[in-house]
């Protein structure tokens, strides 16, 4: 008898379903793998495994060793696609980090001038300023770091967007970016929860190629 941890073991664990995102969050079902009572595709592996002959013990480990062969082989790509994902899930999050973060800076500015003079604003050797301006400087050249980064991401999504020529894609793509929730995007498009998450990983990996295509080439 297959118990539920094997087949989620077995099945799950290769599912694209659970290696895009968190490992353990099924997006099919839309929850935790340990909550979910039935999948076809658990009674799909139940029935290939009746039907088939057992294979003998060198044969199996060859076979586990060519699956882990395979795996290898796609990990990066499919590591290239989870960063791409978590970028257009953070894209608001972005923005707003980006907005506090000019802020910041502006204010800080503004405060350094006015408790040390003009000079006191740019970033020089340590040996020219006291503790806590060299202390200021170092933190604003951190933030100012950040910035460049973040602003980096949100081009790079801002320019993959308008490669997405599908109608649904590039509503699925905008209502994320949106901060729109899965179940409330695949509602307004009038599709079930298993062809919205189809949709998506297309989207995504259009997104991805755009974004990363450097990357995603070297992948194979």
């Amino acid at each position: 008898m297959i118990s539920k941890d094997m087949l989620m073991e077995a099945v799950c664990e290769g599912c694209p379903a659970t290696c895009w995102g968190k490992r353990t969050h099924c997006q099919v079902h839309d929850q935790h793998i340990g909550k979910v009572e039935s999948c076809p595709e658990w009674e799909r592996y139940l029935l290939q495994q009746q039907n088939k002959p057992q294979p003998p013990v060198k044969q199996e480990a060859s076979k586990k060793r060519e699956s882990l062969s395979d795996w290898n082989e796609l990990a990066p790509a499919l590591s290239i696609l989870q960063k791409t994902e978590e970028e257009i899930r953070d894209y608001s999050y972005m923005q707003i980090e980006i907005v506090r973060i000019q802020r910041y800076l502006r204010e800080a500015g503004e405060g350094m001038v006015s408790q040390y003079g003009l000079d006191s604003a740019m970033p020089k050797g340590q040996g020219f300023h006291s503790d806590k301006t060299h202390a200021e400087a170092v933190r604003r050249e951190r933030k100012q770091k950040r910035l460049k980064s973040l602003q980096d991401k949100i081009d790079r999504i801002n320019r993959a967007v308008e490669t997405i020529r599908s109608e649904q894609e590039r509503l699925i793509v905008e209502a994320l970016l949106d901060g729109e929730k899965n179940n409330g995007i695949a509602k307004a498009l009038g599709v079930s929860r298993q062809r919205y998450y189809e949709i998506k990983r297309s989207a995504v990996m259009k997104m991805a190629w755009a974004m990363y295509e450097d990357e995603m080439q070297q992948t194979g």
